[in-house]
């Protein structure tokens, strides 16, 4: 049986409403299933795509089952983006699968969660903070938040995470716990010439390597930007299940190497150099190297404002050639700052489209599925074939409309 506090036992008896006894039923039967001694409180949570899930009968009437028994979330709780954004002009025409109404938008509402629509929610609206436990979906920002943040989340599955966030509990396992947040493999970054736009293809190798180990990585600098974090961690926790990783001097558990294995002996490092990263790259291009290509698609995940301002510089005085579509995605916040400050007029003008929405979704469905990508994303070339590039080189076929 598991362990209860005595507040817990108050919220499964119903004592704080039948919403919350719902969830903490469902809690405790799926702990109970899976051998986990007890429940943690958690400080945010982080739902799933909502327009994947709207025309799915049996999530859709659990939601419309807690609204009855007037459910709301209980701590901070954000949601991943829509795969276009029909709230924008400028997002690309929907395929036919998104078209029309979509009650989770306003069942959302009604339950609390932040409009935030972004895969990035602690750069914009739900921002954790160093220890503080999370029941999150979307695993680059599990990723993100486990190593460069420290707080503590799990891969959670779907209806976990809005469970979670009503009941303000979950599952005290997996990366919660200190003993399993220690590093189990270890390596090592040799090439000779790293640089920002080198992370994706790291992170695409990493997810191979690691699968759902701890990688502790050796050789990256110090003042690596926050953008290249979130793309090497976006396309390791692709190409394998990677939850968290260590850094030694840049995330905050491991100040050391020693200390990131837990005071263990680093085991025989995988050394990573030029030539892996350079085989690696051609791996990532599926639909080969050159040729002409019909859609650029950046920001997956979701471009900061800094990569939004680098885009509209590479842009500047240019024009995106007529037979290409050029999407750079990111999340309202940089939108808004993007329309203020002018860069948002200036990539429309150069052809750009700036949205807030999910490339991978939108590249997956027809009639965009069928057309040939260019990305800079490791995590959209691994679910889609598509040709890789560095942010500029993107750019510069976007420009010439072919590779």
């Amino acid at each position: 049986m598991m362990r209860l506090t005595q507040k817990e036992e108050e919220m499964l008896a119903g004592r704080m409403g039948g919403a919350v006894k719902l969830a903490m039923e469902a809690l405790v039967q799926m702990g109970e299933g899976l051998g986990v001694e007890r429940l943690i409180a958690t400080e945010g949570s982080h739902l799933g795509n909502v327009d994947l899930l709207r025309n799915c009968t049996g999530y859709t009437g659990i939601v419309k089952k807690f609204l009855d028994w007037g459910a709301q979330v209980r701590i901070p709780t954000s949601v991943n983006p829509y795969p276009a954004d029909p709230r924008n002009p400028e997002s690309p025409p929907l395929p036919e699968v998104f078209r029309g109404p979509n009650p989770l938008e306003e069942d959302y509402r009604k339950l609390g969660v932040i409009p935030n629509w972004t895969c990035t929610p602690y750069l914009y609206g739900n921002t954790p903070r160093f220890g503080q436990h999370l029941s999150w979906e979307e695993s680059s920002a599990v990723l993100y938040v486990n190593s460069v943040i420290g707080a503590r989340a799990n891969r959670e599955p779907i209806l976990m995470d809005l469970i979670s966030a009503i009941a303000g509990r979950t599952l005290y396992t997996g990366l919660h716990l200190d003993e399993n947040r220690k590093g189990e493999i270890f390596c090592r970054v040799t090439a000779k010439h790293l640089q920002p736009d080198d992370f994706a293809v790291l992170g695409y190798y990493l997810g191979k390597v690691c699968g759902t180990q701890i990688p502790v990585i050796d050789g990256i600098q110090e003042k690596v930007s926050t953008a290249a974090l979130h793309k090497m961690g976006a396309a390791a926790a692709s190409t394998g299940a990677v939850a968290m990783f260590h850094i030694p001097g840049v995330t905050p558990e491991a100040p050391t190497i020693e200390q990131a294995f837990g005071g263990r002996k680093p085991p025989t490092p995988v050394e990573i150099d030029d030539r892996v990263l350079e085989k690696i790259k051609e791996e990532m291009s599926s639909q080969g190297a050159a040729g002409p290509v019909d859609i650029v698609g950046v920001g997956c995940p979701h471009y900061t404002y800094e990569e939004v301002f680098s885009v509209a510089k590479l842009l500047k005085g240019r024009k995106v050639h007529p037979g290409v579509q050029l999407w750079i995605c990111t999340h309202d916040g940089v939108i808004e700052l993007a329309r203020q400050s002018g860069i948002a007029q200036a990539i429309k003008e150069a052809g750009g489209r700036l949205f807030s929405g999910c490339l991978y979704c939108l590249h997956c469905v027809e009639p965009y599925s069928g057309m040939r990508l260019m990305s800079d994303s490791g995590k959209l070339c691994y679910y889609r074939p598509a040709i890789y590039g560095s942010p500029r080189e993107c750019l510069e076929a976007a420009i010439r409309g072919r590779v």
